[in-house]
């Protein structure tokens, strides 16, 4: 029977030994290959290949600092990084334009807020490439530091735009950080935000930088919000500028400098993350941290900085509900716009009627605290004024145009300013006080003249102060005047009316109805005390705010 035979072995070792080096040296270039690609893929060892260009967008304060770790990072990556305010941002995504790879802003609100406004979701890398508390320099001036709500009502206290600026965002953020955990009321924080709002550096062309803002507090006194780094700074160069930084009791915002992935292709979000990992990777070395405290910057974990400098151990204010922070945000921007007011004051015979504890009359005290307020409003804002009663009215109207609605800084004939015309106009009020109040027709013409002249760049309203009810005789009852009101209103043309009410005597239900009827707010002042603090009030919150 024939055998078959096994599979023939070769006979030849050489060939053997050729064949198996050949696959190892195969399989070591194989490796090697996968090795060197994951190496230039990370840029490690100085392994790379093509670099890819990645954007990046920083505030212009803490720029240098990422631009320093795009040098340090361990990555193949080709790092082009940009000073970019919040500001610039925005406009560029008002203007359609690409957003960067990477975005390290001063605040975590902005991320979300842009990231809102393009529908693109951010992905945060790093929460603090770095971290300074927003304080306040002052030098000779007295400073409430109980609440933020308290200190932004300082006299004469400058920061700069909160729509452009993290670093003017932040007191606005602490006082309503202070609201949401009750250590402050929103009243105090609206009243605040309407004095600060009065300000003209939210509608400059070019808002003052802090270092501006140091410079003038130190040459003349006065309080500022800036960043503890760059007031730092500023005490490097000049140790003997004489500046006193506050932090109120309540705590501080920090400006915290995260690090998002922002860029709009989704192709490659990988790659830009990738590169945002190598960029933190770098912030832990020795040489990023010593480069934040030469500069007056503390690290993430916030810790005071050495030697005493800065304000030391201060409390981190935070709001909890992002609703809030839009709403407040909104509401600042409502009252940083310019007012235009058409002011009715009653002149009536209940106004001549002496105020209890002094020997002032009503009218008298109204028109001393309207001087002194007018000297509060700035020069872009438009004001004018009727008087309504019976002795006040002219061509068979209940009132008359005392001054018309115009802006303050308008020069005016024989010299000076419309301001100086309208102080001079309100000392006339006295003399045309007499008869009856006519509030609902006078409140309809003027909705209607305010409506008709709107200007869409300004906060058009009416404020009403009066110190009684509608005693005229006339053919227009108060449900027909509220009706006829309401329909004047235009969401379109929002003109909202304010009214004060004077002492007991006046009609708070009335008023209340009117200033609900157009988006406004209703106010009593019970005693003379009041009315300044009542006039306060009603100013700042001309807007609805």
């Amino acid at each position: 029977m024939a055998r078959h035979s096994s599979s023939p072995q070769s006979s030849n070792p050489t060939a053997r030994r050729v064949v198996i080096v050949g696959a190892v040296i195969l399989a070591v270039a194989v490796v090697a290959g996968l090795l060197i690609s994951g190496l230039a893929k990370a840029g490690i060892g100085g392994f790379c290949g093509d670099s890819a260009t990645i954007s990046v967008a920083a505030e212009p304060d803490i720029a240098e600092h990422v631009r320093t770790l795009a040098e340090q990072a361990d990555s193949c990556h080709d790092f082009r990084v940009e000073a970019l305010s919040s500001a610039d941002i925005s406009a560029r995504v008002a203007d359609r334009g690409e957003l960067p790879d990477l975005w390290v802003p001063d605040l975590a609100v902005r991320l979300s807020q842009v990231s809102h406004e393009v529908q693109v979701p951010f992905v945060t890398v790093l929460n603090s490439v770095a971290a300074t508390p927003v304080v306040i320099a002052a030098r000779d001036t007295p400073l409430d530091s109980s609440t933020w709500a308290a200190a932004l009502a300082t006299p004469g206290l400058t920061m700069g735009d909160p729509v452009r600026s993290g670093i003017a965002d932040a007191p606005i953020l602490a006082a309503t950080s202070e609201v949401e955990a009750m250590r402050s009321t929103d009243d105090a924080l609206g009243a605040s935000m309407a004095a600060l709002a009065q300000g003209q550096a939210g509608r400059m062309e070019v808002p003052p930088s802090q270092r501006e803002m140091l410079d003038a507090v130190v040459a003349d006194g006065g309080a500022a919000v800036v960043s503890e780094q760059q007031a730092v700074v500023m005490h490097q160069v000049n140790p003997d500028s004489g500046l006193e930084l506050v932090v109120p009791r309540t705590g501080a915002v920090f400006l915290t400098y995260p690090m998002a992935v922002t860029v709009q292709d989704p192709t490659r979000r990988d790659e830009v993350t990738g590169a945002a990992e190598a960029l933190r990777a770098a912030t832990t070395s020795e040489e990023h941290l010593e480069a934040l405290s030469a500069d007056g910057f503390r690290t993430a974990d916030r810790a005071p900085l050495a030697d005493g400098a800065g304000v030391g151990e201060v409390e981190a204010l935070v709001v909890r509900d992002p609703n809030r922070v839009h709403t407040t945000l909104q509401r600042w921007r409502l009252l940083s716009m310019p007012g235009r007011s058409l002011v009715l004051v009653d002149t009536s015979g209940s106004m001549d009627f002496v105020l209890p504890g002094t020997d002032q009359t009503r009218i008298q005290a109204l028109v001393g605290t309207a001087t002194a307020g007018l000297g509060q409003f700035p020069d872009d804002a438009a004001l004018g004024l009727w008087a309504f009663g019976g002795a006040a009215g002219r061509n068979g109207l209940p009132y008359s145009e005392v001054a018309p609605l115009q802006r303050l800084d308008l020069p005016v004939d024989g010299g000076g300013t419309y301001r100086d015309m309208l102080a001079g106009a309100l000392g006339t009020l006295p003399g045309l006080v007499g008869g009856e109040t006519d509030l609902y027709r006078t409140v309809l013409d003027a909705y209607d003249m305010v409506r008709d002249s709107y200007d869409p760049n300004m906060i058009n309203s009416i404020i009403v102060i009066s110190d009684g009810a509608n005693d005229a005789t006339s053919s227009l009852g108060r449900e027909d005047f509220l009706a006829q009101l309401r329909e004047r209103v235009d969401p379109s043309r929002p003109v909202v009316v304010v009214t004060i009410g004077l002492l007991e005597d006046a009609d708070p239900a009335t008023l209340a109805e009117i200033s609900q009827a157009t988006g406004g707010s209703s106010h009593i002042a019970r005693t003379p005390d009041e009315i300044v603090r009542v006039f306060a009030q009603a100013i700042g919150q001309r807007g609805g705010a």
